[in-house]
């Protein structure tokens, strides 16, 4: 366990020393590659790589947590690391990224606000739930997409502004909102609040990896189709180019595009041991009293499944390439002396299933697999393998990014300030009890996440205990994650109706909230279950008390 601000210096040195001599191994057999730590703006470069788990960094055994001896008013920048699509599972199955939370704080109850990329992201940015900021979807035609977002002027109050304006050098690298720029006033706009644009302009071709076309600070760019133009390389190497020419003071957002599907896989990740869809107890499996939307699909064929875990395995591959971004992250703080005043955030958009409930590929449903998402954040005055249970949400990523650079988000912020638990992982008196995850528009074809099979419109309540789902349609789910925590009972029928009505009360709360308000609805009393022990169904009892299993521990 790295205990100390030396242990983790040293640490990341030895993780930087193997990541070299990899770096220069690359060099030397990619034809065209230069050094990603001499690359100039806009050189392609090949970014530092390993198979190892954090090269140089052993993850811990021991199960207890390691306090910091630094503090995180040591904090002067900020880099942000967002994935595509990608779930615990994914995550753990990648021994670099896995490894990251014996050297960092892990939320593993941190609730996105839509599983779907674009009303995601809008809440990064604006800190608001989808009813507030209204992109409900990818496209414009739908409600959604950057011209939604654009068109409601909702870009002039968001993160990049509030760090902007508050003196802070700003940084934005790779995806942004989908359908950029469309009715934009030019192909090359740039958001305010942002110094530092790199973005492509045609989300098709970069969701591929490569013949994508960038506005890197006002000019486009094409890239082809050459190993070295692999999207997530180029952008990596951008940030590590930020990192060593910003002033102090800095926030930068690398958005990856691993691993969306296609989920392109970097030449050097190809040969990597496979990895296949978890066997977890919800695989390919039938619930008890599942609503319509579901109830009356049947097991997946073996041959089906075997198509799953070959997509699956590809996604994994696809994923070392956000392992390689946080590498080649930590390579340029460590070059430009900023390890130890910089926090790195490491998180996704949105989840991913695959054959879990006997669903085919996809997202969108309150289930966890696509609503709980990787979270764990590293730096100064952070516990080493710290993990925190307490109810968490996309809305308080841009409170806790403006709080650590010494600033605040301005009065639509909807979200909660995490620094709190960086130092420690007892959630404050009045931390909230509920997040809201809101499902407000329907896939069409066109969308890059069109499915021909996903729930109705929702809106759904997670608690530590509770996960309350709210379908267009009047049907609802409850599942208890102390006794269910693959959330495969639905207990609506069977529940104490006083229980119920409660937690509809908090998810109609939640789903009207704006501002601050919402952090009023977010805080109400959850109840306990009332279940009688004969009422229940398999996998589930009458008691409150979690069980081994349960999700307040990730996927695994």
């Amino acid at each position: 366990m790295i205990s100390t601000s030396r242990q983790w210096r040293a640490a990341i040195a030895a993780a930087i020393t193997v990541a070299v001599v990899v770096a220069i191994a690359l060099a030397t057999t990619i034809s065209g590659a230069r050094s990603s730590q001499a690359a100039p703006i806009g050189a392609e470069a090949t970014p530092t790589a390993s198979t190892e788990p954090i090269p140089g960094v052993t993850p811990s055994s021991d199960a207890s947590s390691s306090q910091p001896t630094t503090s995180t008013s040591a904090i002067k920048n900020v880099v942000t690391i967002l994935a595509d699509d990608m779930d615990w599972n994914t995550f753990s199955q990648v021994p670099r990224l896995a490894a990251l939370r014996n050297i960092g704080t892990s939320f593993v109850n941190s609730t996105v606000t839509d599983s779907l990329c674009c009303p995601s992201r809008s809440s990064i940015l604006r800190s608001q739930y989808v009813h507030s900021h209204k992109v409900v979807s990818n496209l414009y035609a739908s409600g959604g997409g950057f011209e939604k977002f654009f068109a409601l002027g909702e870009q002039k109050d968001c993160l990049g502004t509030w760090l902007h304006d508050a003196g802070i050098h700003t940084g934005f690298i790779g995806k942004y909102l989908n359908e950029y720029p469309n009715g934009a006033p030019s192909p090359t706009y740039i958001p305010p609040g942002w110094d530092d644009w790199i973005v492509p302009v045609d989300f098709g071709h970069a969701y591929r990896g490569y013949g994508y076309t960038l506005n890197r600070n006002g000019k486009l760019k094409k890239y082809g189709h050459k190993p070295k133009d692999l999207i997530n390389d180029v952008i990596t190497a951008d940030a590590q180019r930020f990192i060593r020419q910003a002033p102090e003071g800095f926030y930068l957002q690398v958005n990856t595009f691993a691993p969306h599907e296609p989920a392109p896989v970097a030449k050097r990740n190809r040969n990597l041991p496979g990895a296949s869809v978890p066997r977890t107890p919800s695989y390919n499996a039938f619930g008890t009293d599942e609503p319509s939307w579901m109830a009356g699909r049947g097991a997946f064929s073996v041959k089906r499944l075997e198509k799953f875990d070959n997509m699956w395995r590809n996604r994994v591959k696809s994923a070392e390439s956000v392992a390689d971004t946080v590498t080649g992250v930590y390579a340029a703080l460590t070059a430009s002396g900023h390890i130890d005043d910089t926090l790195v955030i490491v998180t996704s958009d949105n989840g991913f299933h695959a054959a879990f409930h006997r669903l085919p590929a996809g997202k969108r449903t309150a289930f966890k697999e696509d609503t709980v998402v990787p979270l764990v954040i590293l730096g100064p005055g952070v516990t080493s393998g710290g993990t925190v249970t307490a109810m968490t949400s996309t809305v308080d990523m841009a409170p806790t990014i403006t709080s650590v650079l010494g600033t605040s988000p301005s009065a639509i912020a909807e979200g909660r300030n995490l620094v709190p638990f960086l130092s420690s992982q007892t959630a404050p008196s009045d931390w909230r009890t509920a997040t809201l995850t809101e499902s407000m528009s329907e896939s069409a074809p066109g969308d890059p996440d069109y499915s021909t099979f996903s729930p109705p419109r929702f809106a759904s309540m997670r608690s530590e205990q509770w996960l309350y789902v709210e379908y267009a349609t009047g049907e609802r789910e409850l599942y208890d994650r102390f006794t269910d925590p693959d959330e495969m009972h639905n207990l609506i029928t069977k529940e104490d109706p006083s229980v119920i009505a409660q937690l509809s009360a908090q998810l109609s709360a939640l789903s009207a909230c704006t501002g601050s308000t919402c952090r009023v609805a977010d805080s109400m009393p959850v109840p306990s279950s009332k279940l009688l022990p004969e009422a229940g169904t398999a996998g589930s009892s009458a008691s409150s008390t979690p069980s081994a299993s349960a999700s307040v521990s990730p996927s695994p």
